[in-house]
């Protein structure tokens, strides 16, 4: 009985996903496919009280007890119902989820904008935790946002968008700092992750846990090609509150909203930039002409190759759509950990030793980049980089070589 109450249970999962089911074994767990089959049919699902399930059993020992042949059919059915019992139990589990889901896209189909302090925090493979950076974040379901950093290393950086193009105020004096992803297309977008759990393979309710002071379900999530996640919900509003991101090579990232109120609209002035200290953000994705007298391929051409792991890559590619390491969409950033790891290739501990201020884009033609380091702290002169896996916005990036000083 216990593998048919398997069977069952996966028979049902298929379904729930919306693949093909397979076909029954025998005839006992056929007549059970296609009661869940009808079940499954009803719409909209009227939803039983707990008991629900022992009604059924009891129902079917009454029957049961009525038959002429009571010993031995009250064996096979017995074992029958408790089948039926827990199936039920698994198949209004999933509509449970399915609701939850529900709920949480019409909820966010009645906020028009929000406001909150999104925290980003990192926790290392040995379990130390780190806050990484505390944005303020106001944004809008148009694609609107103005997003403030707090606390991290980019302290003060401001950065506007009018749901097309992208400004920033620099947190001081002089250049303007390159997008940075958790400010761009910041890691933790409400209606984003509504549509990414609508899109995933399977969504659980693995639990209850408090966030923000406020009660939250707790989602095991497995997307469509990508690493599971966790999602925890407020009970109260159906909002998403905190993702957690699957454990990677030992990184793994915890974005959460400490505090979050809705509101009509984003303030005016938070998005208005004309007369201000901000400029139109550029991370280099429109092509920049090479020097005269070199050919485009020449201008991406190191004089030390770095050699690839596509392998990796792939997996890194599929950790940061996940929500972890998303500093290798940055791809300053990412030159700036290569350069730094070269210097102490045991690890980073505290400040890099190269600042992020000493690496400049030279050129691009947006698949290929290339990074120009001013530091008297390191050899490397240039880091060449290239997007791999995905060759669009979304596509990390990845070190294939770079030029040291003669």
């Amino acid at each position: 009985m216990k593998n048919n109450v398997k069977k069952l249970s996966d028979y049902i999962d298929r379904l729930n996903w919306e693949k093909a089911p397979g076909a029954a074994e025998c005839g006992e767990l056929e007549n059970l496919y296609a009661a869940v089959r009808r079940v499954k049919s009803l719409k909209p699902p009227v939803m039983p009280g707990a008991d629900f399930p022992d009604k059924v059993v009891q129902s079917l020992a009454r029957g049961i007890k009525r038959a002429k042949s009571r010993k031995r059919l009250l064996k096979s059915a017995a074992a029958a119902a408790a089948v039926l019992a827990v199936a039920l139990l698994v198949y209004f589990a999933a509509l449970k989820d399915t609701n939850i889901v529900s709920a949480m896209e019409r909820a966010y189909g009645r906020v028009s904008a929000y406001h909150g302090t999104l925290e980003v925090v990192f926790t290392s493979g040995a379990g130390e935790r780190q806050v990484q950076s505390v944005l303020d974040v106001w944004a809008d379901k148009q694609g609107r946002y103005a997003i403030g950093v707090l606390e991290g290393a980019y302290q003060g950086l401001m950065t506007v968008s009018d749901g097309e193009k992208v400004w920033q105020s620099p947190p001081g004096e002089g250049a303007l700092m390159p997008v940075f992803s958790e400010t761009h297309e910041f890691i933790f977008e409400l209606g984003g992750e509504i549509e990414a759990l609508k899109a995933a393979q399977s969504a659980r309710v693995a639990g209850e846990e408090t966030v923000a002071g406020r009660p939250a379900y707790v989602l095991e999530v497995t997307p469509q090609g990508g690493l599971p996640y966790k999602l925890w919900v407020d009970k109260e509003t159906k909002i998403p509150l905190q993702k957690e991101g699957a454990m990677h090579n030992a990184i793994q990232y915890t974005t959460r909203y400490i505090e979050i109120t809705f509101a009509e609209s984003i303030p005016d002035e938070l998005i208005q930039v004309e007369g201000k200290n901000f400029r139109e953000a550029d991370i280099g994705e429109e092509e920049s002409p090479a020097p005269a007298g070199e050919s485009p391929d020449e201008a991406f051409e190191p004089q030390v190759r770095v050699e690839v792991d596509m392998q990796a890559e792939q997996a890194q590619q599929i950790a940061a759509d996940s929500g972890s390491s998303p500093w290798r969409l940055d791809p300053v950033f990412t030159a700036q950990v290569f350069v730094s790891l070269q210097i102490s290739p045991e690890g980073i501990t505290g400040e890099y030793p190269v600042d992020y201020e000493d690496f400049t884009i030279a050129r691009t033609d947006g698949r290929r980049m290339k990074v120009q380091v001013s530091s008297d702290k390191t050899e490397i002169k240039a880091v060449y980089l290239e997007r791999l896996v995905r060759q669009d916005e979304t596509g990390i990036w990845t070190v294939v070589g770079y030029d040291i000083s003669r």
